[in-house]
């Protein structure tokens, strides 16, 4: 072979090399752009005066408002899993002034698009359902312990306040006790005992 012919196939891989090089380049980038467009695709898919559906995750009423102090538009949910439809616009306002107990898991957004838009993702992961919760209160043998043990300590403490008053209300053949016991060292609170603390006093009568 020439050293003519060398040159010439040593510049034609190149050229192949660079030929693939930037088809590589290409389609990054034409990934990176599809996954902004998505992006966008999905923020942009949430009119301001659409209805989100939310959800209490707490035992007790729970008031939500769209300016500080209570002030503003108002939301109240009386019970845990309630659910209200909630306009976007409001919501937005609501993220604004209440995330603290977004991230506690006071409530839940039951829409995957605002959940993605602003940015909740790693938060939610975090964050038991009520589908998940239910499991730990009708002590699911297979998932309880875990599903409470993965559980946010703001979550924790809740839940340990519906198991107490399980405890306290439901027959003893309707309460693991071994759960229980489990859930009560994950967490650091003797549920059966304050359970049982809390029905001698109410059982006192009155002076």
């Amino acid at each position: 072979m020439t050293t003519k012919t060398v040159n010439a196939s040593v510049a034609s891989e190149e050229k192949t090399l660079t030929t693939a090089q930037k088809l590589a380049e290409l389609e990054k980038e034409n990934k990176k752009l599809k996954e902004r467009l998505e992006g966008e695709g999905d923020n942009a898919g949430i009119p301001l005066d659409a209805y989100i559906e939310v959800m209490s995750l707490v035992p007790f009423k729970l008031n939500l408002s769209t300016e500080r102090l209570g002030r503003g538009r108002q939301f109240s949910f009386s019970r845990f899993g309630e659910v209200k439809r909630i306009l976007y616009n409001d919501l937005a306002s609501i993220f604004e002034n209440y995330r603290s107990f977004m991230e506690q898991g006071y409530f839940y957004i039951l829409n995957q698009k605002v959940i993605r838009k602003h940015g909740l993702n790693d938060i939610y992961e975090k964050i038991l359902t009520k589908e998940m919760i239910d499991n730990i209160l009708t002590f699911d043998s297979k998932s309880a312990v875990k599903l409470y043990e993965s559980a946010s300590d703001a979550q924790r403490e809740i839940i340990d306040g519906m198991l107490i008053k399980i405890v306290k209300d439901k027959d003893v053949s309707d309460v693991d006790f071994n759960i229980i016991s489990q859930v009560s060292k994950i967490g650091g609170r003797d549920i059966l005992t304050i359970a049982q603390e809390m029905k001698e006093l109410e059982a006192e009568p009155e002076k």
